[in-house]
């Protein structure tokens, strides 16, 4: 992401952070957490709902189902961080980009937070 990192947040552990949040069968309660995850105590979840609402109004009719398959084609596995960071490369070269309030983001990581954003709504 650029111009700035929030926090000190790293684009690998931004991709970590919401993979976290966004695996395992307890998504709706992971989502609307009060308690921080260990080690993602300093995300700011409003903040990150705010950007995926806002990826969700440029994509319209986009929904929790068509982003887990769009995001996690072979399933969430030992390999998913890898290819979730590849893809976010891959839709920089090609300029696959989603501006939100001066950052640049990949749309993959768009997606992400799109998809936090539905499961936050649950």
């Amino acid at each position: 992401m650029t111009p700035a990192r929030p926090q000190g947040l790293a684009r690998r552990d931004l991709l970590a952070s919401l993979l976290v949040l966004t695996a395992g069968t307890a998504l709706p309660s992971l989502a609307r957490a009060t308690e921080p995850l260990p080690g993602f105590e300093d995300m700011d979840r409003d903040a990150v709902v705010r950007v995926g609402k806002a990826w969700l109004e440029q994509n319209p009719g986009t929904d929790a189902k068509a982003l887990a398959m769009r995001l996690f084609p072979g399933g969430r596995n030992g390999d998913v961080l890898t290819d979730l960071r590849r893809r976010a490369a891959a839709d920089f070269r090609q300029g696959a980009v989603f501006n939100h309030r001066g950052w640049r983001l990949s749309q993959t990581e768009g997606a992400l937070f799109g998809l936090l954003a539905l499961k936050a709504e649950g």
